[in-house]
């Protein structure tokens, strides 16, 4: 009875040790997929984010990639291959990304059909870049193949294919060449008889044809210069069984050893640099073009192209390259790969235009690809220009003028037309420049359609757009007129212009004349000489007058300057009283008698001291508001006109002919070292110097700023570019030369105020912090366009950059990879540029992601609304601001109680208050306190 209770007691313990175990095992079960479940859940979630993200912006390089990965890892085959073929619709794929996609969907072909369609991923991805991993791959891929129809010769045109593509790869080739080999000696085993067996003269004769099969290989593979084809040479010999080999073999594999010596040291510089090796690849191209060998040119050019895939200069080397061979098919589907690494290269669609036409490509096919272009989003007009000019160009040629032409000539009509309008809508005056399309337009109508009618509408359109004081377009209407027209048209031309011309009216009286000499009788010519005459003389009068004007101004200035001793009297009588006091009271004597704040005509140095203060460079330039004493007028265009106004009052007199005006421009903000010869090396590239005349003080010393004359006005265009460029650490400021007291000086800004999608603004940098070091920083997001460091006048950096990239995909990820990194002490701030309106408060533009941060020294300080400058500098002590409170408030106010004697002048009662811990004294009360007035 005990031994049977004991066995129930002891069965009874085992049941329930199982049970715990199972029990336990099964709650593990239930952790590890409660765990799956909340994998799951989280994937689903980041992939459903990364989709959002994709669909509002497609152009997310990252977003792609990591959805990619995010479902490769839940093995989802449809939503992946979904993605895949997405990202693969707007981005080239790299090798890595098409390994794994093949890798992916080769396991998965078990029937012909889905082995064509990894076939067709396969073509797919050979077109992308030319890469030895993924034909090494397709060949692998196309040996399964052996038991089809043919298969042995589909597996053999594979891996010439291969040969063709990267077999001259010097570095990685070898690898296709082996295996190729590999593959045929497979073939050559298969065909050896079992040992014991009769060989036949059929197996004898198959065994010699795939024995000579693979020598030729060997024969082949020794002509390349190949990495390692020393190697290669003693594996022939082994597999012969002879130490030397055919005098042919030998002289091939000489030459080839020889090629090879000479690009080893560029194969050893790709090795020793880091990726993407540009510079080491366009050396390596120069001497291959030198070589003659087209295989390897267009060879070394894939392989540069494969790790700069977004440098458009490369591509255009290529594609002018591929031109020159004229291989139609080659040259076409290069542009394609082209255009869809870098969509923003407007010459490379010019290029292929080109190329089309020259293949004789039919309209449809040139209008799909023009029209491709112009939805593409470029960032200059010039872009827009350029395409509109060159598919123009194209209509025009298309036109049979010995034909039936209605058809052709009416679209370009409209095309022309269309262009124009574009350019104008979009961008005004400055998107076609010199009118060119319609100057086309125009010429197209008088040389081939005898229309001057319609040319001489076209030509009107151009001088009422904006381009009717511009003697260079007025002489071009009156050459197409002279050419194709008549002489009365020429004459009402020539006399238009008279009235209208203000940058160079000596060409049109010179032409007008000359043209009356040519056609018109000896009253016509007199009534020319003499309209020319009056003309040139109302000019110049307007012209003595601005001069007198300008002059007039000079002098006031001179009689309304301060007597510098009297000045000097005053500042030390006023610093006797207080030393900070004197400071602030000296500064201001000359504003003592009006309490305005603005400037008056006094010295102006003087201003420019003061102005310098607002700058931030002033001793007291971290206080709080004060008095207003810098003018509306933007201070870089204020102090641009007070040095020229300087230019003869001080030191050596600089004569300025105002005739040249338009040839001429005036140079400011330089370094007073600076000499004419790096003045002139910097604008010689603009174009022909005439002159340059540096004003200097009476020492004999430059200023900082002069004028740069050229001998043709589109020299001054070009010199306009360069404004804000840095020479010798300053921003250089370049503008037109004009009288300012005639001319209305208008606001205008060199950079975009609008939203940037594809440029960054940076804040919060360090001050050492340079232009290559945030090139490092930005370049790894993409191609980095511009860089722009945002400085003072002086060149001191503020903390602040733009960084411009080629595309919008490339900004966007630059802003969420830079936004919050840590550069030394500092953490910046990372944002797309998008300026504030001008009229919108302060206090709205500080919020959001596009905030500025307030201005920092430089120029006028921000208000609620733009265009209230106040300085920075604030001309009223900090001990009278200061409120009546603590133990120091109570001494000043008993001081002053004891010093300002009462009076009913309403000012002293006011310095009384504001003495007794009322509101603050005015810098008068506070003058009158100190003088006991």
């Amino acid at each position: 009875m005990a031994d049977h209770t004991k066995y129930e007691m002891e069965t009874t313990s085992d049941g329930e040790e199982e049970m715990e175990e199972d029990v336990e095992d099964r709650s593990g079960s239930s952790d590890d997929d409660s765990d799956n479940e909340d994998d799951d859940k989280e994937n689903e979630l980041i992939v459903s984010a990364l989709s959002k993200k994709i669909s509002q912006n497609p152009y997310l390089y990252d977003a792609h990639k990591d959805r990619i990965a995010v479902l490769r890892d839940i093995s989802d085959l449809h939503r992946l291959r979904d993605a895949r073929e997405e990202m693969s619709k707007y981005f080239p794929l790299t090798e890595e990304l098409w390994l794994d996609w093949l890798k992916d969907e080769i396991p998965l072909a078990s029937d012909g059909e889905e082995r064509k369609k990894v076939e067709g991923l396969f073509e797919r991805a050979l077109q992308d870049y030319q890469s030895v991993p993924l034909w090494l791959e397709y060949v692998q891929f196309s040996i399964g193949r052996m038991g089809e129809e043919d298969g042995l010769a589909l597996i053999r045109d594979a891996f010439e294919r291969a040969l063709a593509a990267v077999g001259l790869h010097a570095s990685q080739g070898v690898n296709i060449w082996e295996a190729y080999r590999e593959f045929e000696n497979a073939i050559s085993a298969g065909l050896m008889p079992q040992p014991g067996t009769v060989v036949t003269k059929e197996q004898e004769e198959a065994f010699t044809v795939q024995n000579q099969r693979v020598a030729n290989l060997f024969k082949r593979q020794l002509a390349v210069p190949l990495v390692g084809m020393d190697l290669t040479l003693q594996e022939y010999k082994d597999w012969r069984g002879e130490e030397n080999v055919s005098n042919d073999i030998q002289e091939a594999y000489d030459k080839a050893s020889k090629l090879l010596a000479e690009i080893q040291t560029y194969e050893d510089g790709l090795l020793a640099t880091k990726a993407p090796h540009l510079e080491v690849y366009q050396d390596y191209i120069q001497v291959e073009l030198k070589s003659g060998d087209p295989a390897r040119v267009q060879c070394i050019y894939e392989r540069a192209l494969k790790e700069n895939c977004l440098v458009p200069d490369l591509w255009l080397q290529y594609t002018k390259y591929l031109d020159k061979l004229k291989v139609k098919k080659q040259i076409n589907s290069t542009y394609e790969r082209a255009l869809r690494n870098c969509p923003w290269a407007s010459q490379l669609w010019a290029n292929y235009m080109l190329a089309l036409e020259r293949q004789s490509a039919d309209f449809t096919q040139m209008k799909e690809l023009a029209d491709r272009a112009l939805v593409v989003g470029f960032g200059d007009a010039s872009d827009y220009l350029l395409i509109w000019c060159q598919y123009c160009d194209y209509l025009k040629r298309r036109i049979d003028w010995d034909k039936d032409h209605t058809e052709p000539l009416e679209t370009f009509r409209l095309t022309i037309e269309r262009a124009a309008d574009f350019m104008f809508e979009n961008y005004g005056k400055d998107g076609d420049p010199e009118a060119a399309l319609q100057q086309y337009w125009a010429l197209i109508e008088a040389r081939y359609c005898n229309n001057m009618e319609k040319a001489r509408e076209i030509w009107n359109v151009i001088m009422q757009g904006g381009h009717g004081a511009e003697a260079a377009l007025w002489l071009q209407y009156y050459r197409l007129e002279r050419m194709f027209g008549d002489v009365k048209h020429c004459r009402r031309i020539l006399q238009k212009a008279l009235n209208s011309v203000t940058d160079w009216p000596e060409s049109i009286t010179q032409a007008y004349i000359n043209f009356e000499r040519e056609e018109g009788d000896l009253e016509q010519y007199d009534t020319a000489v003499a309209r020319c005459e009056a003309q040139m003389e109302r000019i110049n009068e307007r012209r003595a007058k601005a001069a007198e004007k300008e002059q007039a101004l000079q002098e006031a200035k001179k009689k309304e300057k301060p007597d510098k001793k009297s000045q000097k009297k005053g500042k030390q009588g006023t610093n006797s009283d207080s030393d900070t006091h004197g400071q602030y009271t000296g500064s201001k004597a000359s504003a003592s008698a009006g309490t305005s704040g603005d400037f008056g005509a006094g010295d102006s140095k003087h201003k420019r001291k003061l102005e310098d203060t607002s700058l931030g460079k002033g001793k007291f330039a971290d206080h709080g508001p004060s008095t207003k004493i810098i003018s509306k007028e933007p201070v870089a265009k204020k102090l641009k006109t007070e040095e020229a106004d300087e230019a003869t009052q001080h030191g050596e007199s600089v004569l300025h002919d105002p005739s040249k005006d338009n040839i001429t421009v005036f140079v400011s903000n330089l370094d007073f070292a600076l000499p004419e010869e790096r003045l002139r090396e910097v604008f010689q590239k603009c174009g022909q110097i005439s002159n340059i005349r540096l004003v200097k003080n009476y020492k004999g010393k430059s200023k900082g700023f002069g004028y740069v004359e050229f001998t043709e006005s589109n020299a001054v265009l070009k010199a306009l570019k360069l404004d804000r460029e840095f020479v010798d650490g300053r921003p250089m400021f370049v503008s037109r030369c004009e009288d300012r007291s005639v001319v209305k000086p208008t606001t205008q800004f060199k950079y975009s105020t609008k939203m940037e999608k594809n440029k960054l603004f940076i804040k919060g940098l360090p001050f050492t912090i340079t232009r290559d070091a945030l090139e490092t920083i930005f370049k790894e997001h993409g191609n980095v366009k511009d860089i722009r460091m945002v400085t003072y006048r002086n060149g001191s950096p503020k903390g602040i950059a733009f960084v411009e990239y080629d595309n919008e995909a490339s900004a966007s990820q630059a802003v969420l990879k830079t936004n919050g990194l840590q550069i030394g002490e500092h953490i910046i701030s990372v944002d797309i540029s998008n300026p504030p309106e001008r009229k919108t408060p302060l206090s709205t533009r500080m919020d959001g992601p596009s905030a500025r941060l307030p201005n920092l020294g430089s120029g006028k300080r921000e208000t609620d609304t733009r265009g209230k400058a106040r300085t920075q500098v604030s001309l009223v002590p900090r001990a009278v601001r200061q409120q009546g409170t603590g133990a120091s408030s109570a001494k000043l106010s008993s001081s002053s109680s004891s010093t300002v004697k009462p009076s009913s002048d309403p000012g002293d009662a006011k310095a009384s208050s504001s003495s007794n811990g009322g509101s603050a004294m005015s810098n008068e009360d506070f003058r009158k306190m100190l003088l006991n007035k």
